[in-house]
């Protein structure tokens, strides 16, 4: 959103000045329009203010925020609450800076005659494509509130999948970090020392022990280089992993990860069945759905099956079908589809398989860190005993040099 100053005449020929925030010119003069005002100047103001910096949110609005936000404006629209009165108290309740001026904001622009599905999409990532859409069918339904609650579950879900991801990659993470920090600490400072130490008894040094000095030489005369090095592969990695053909890739290579295509397809598998249901139980067309769903998922390799199972659905044929030709879906799926289009509930049968694969989801993030401990475990026991063997062999040859 930007700052615009503007002056406007009234019908009467009375100067009007001011300024407001809005998308661009054209929603500014819709406005002023709206409110029976003649445009004559509209300017785009740059200013820096207290105000202006505090809104201010690096990593944009957190999920619980819009949880609490879909919970309690359900609750009031079902109590009868007009849509400007309840987005005002979610406005002075709001204590994320910028979600409270994004929400000022759609109330401006529903009492400009708007609706909330509009208001939101003016402002960018607040709300994806699915939201978007379902809040629109509740709009048009008549059922907002119940639209709205059903969000704040799946955004929960969402939340709580989150949550038990990072917490099952906590603890291997730490030990990474831990088994990364002793290296540095020996390349830079133990080694060197002891290399010193050794020198001056001019014995032959074991292999392990030479290898050791001579990366712990390479990284202390050449750090710049490396961390040259990786900083290009990061950016670089960036990059391409931005672009579609590196994402593809991406997807294609975590799907070739034992433990990871594991999680990563199931988790895709819940998402869709999930979204899907809730777009179908909300009235939308199963081609909507399919497309919406589609741009829920993350992994491409899961939404061009679906994608593809679009265009085939839009022909006359069966969803399950494409479904079940794919590598990715296990045959299930395709199968409890089949039978959802066969007895008429495909939304209900798509719900029970969601909470099939949640249940598979929360299995797998329990097992993931008990799968890794012991891995990384291994990592950093070799490691420190590759060391130890490296420092201390030598020690016991220096004792036949001093005799």
């Amino acid at each position: 959103m930007k700052k615009f100053k503007y002056y406007a005449r009234t019908v009467e020929g009375k100067e009007v000045k001011g300024s407001m925030e809005a998308k661009d010119e054209a929603s500014v003069s819709e406005i002023l329009h709206d409110k029976g005002l003649v445009v004559v100047n509209i300017k785009d103001t740059f200013s820096l203010d207290v105000q202006s910096l505090s809104e201010i949110n690096i990593g944009g609005v957190p999920l619980k925020d819009k949880v609490v936000f879909m919970r309690q404006m359900a609750t009031m629209v079902s109590a009868g609450l007009p849509l400007t009165r309840s987005l005002e108290i979610m406005e002075m309740q709001a204590g994320n800076p910028q979600f409270r001026r994004v929400i000022g904001n759609v109330k401006s622009s529903i009492e400009s005659g708007k609706n909330l599905a509009d208001s939101f999409r003016e402002e960018e990532d607040i709300f994806d494509d699915v939201t978007l859409n379902l809040i629109e069918a509740g709009e048009s339904s008549g059922k907002l509130d119940e639209i709205l609650l059903k969000l704040a579950a799946e955004l929960e879900e969402k939340k709580s999948l989150g949550s038990k991801l990072k917490s099952a990659l906590i603890y291997p993470i730490i030990i990474l970090l831990v088994i990364i920090a002793v290296i540095l600490l020996l390349m830079f400072v133990l080694v060197p020392s002891m290399s010193e130490i050794y020198a001056e008894f001019d014995a032959e040094l074991p292999w392990t022990t030479n290898v050791l000095i001579n990366m712990s030489n390479f990284v202390t005369s050449y750090w710049w280089v490396i961390l040259i090095v990786l900083v290009v592969l990061i950016v670089g990695g960036k990059a391409y992993l931005d672009t579609s053909k590196g994402k593809r890739v991406m997807d294609k290579v975590i799907l070739k990860i034992p433990i990871v295509k594991d999680i990563v397809t199931k988790t895709q598998i819940a998402q869709f069945t999930r979204i899907m249901s809730l777009l179908l139980s909300s009235g939308l067309s199963i081609l909507q759905a399919l497309d919406l769903s589609a741009k829920s998922l993350s992994n491409s390799m899961f939404s061009d099956v679906i994608l593809d199972a679009s265009d085939e659905v839009e022909k006359g044929g069966s969803l399950a079908v494409p479904i079940s030709r794919s590598e990715y879906y296990p045959l299930l799926v395709s199968s409890m589809i089949a039978v959802g289009e066969e007895t008429g509930n495909l939304d209900t049968v798509l719900q029970k398989v969601a909470q099939y694969f949640k249940e598979e989801v929360n299995e797998a993030t329990q097992n993931l860190s008990s799968i890794l401990e012991p891995i990384f475990l291994i990592l950093m026991g070799g490691t420190i005993g590759f060391i130890a063997m490296a420092i201390y062999m030598p020690m016991f040859q220096l004792s036949s040099v001093m005799t």
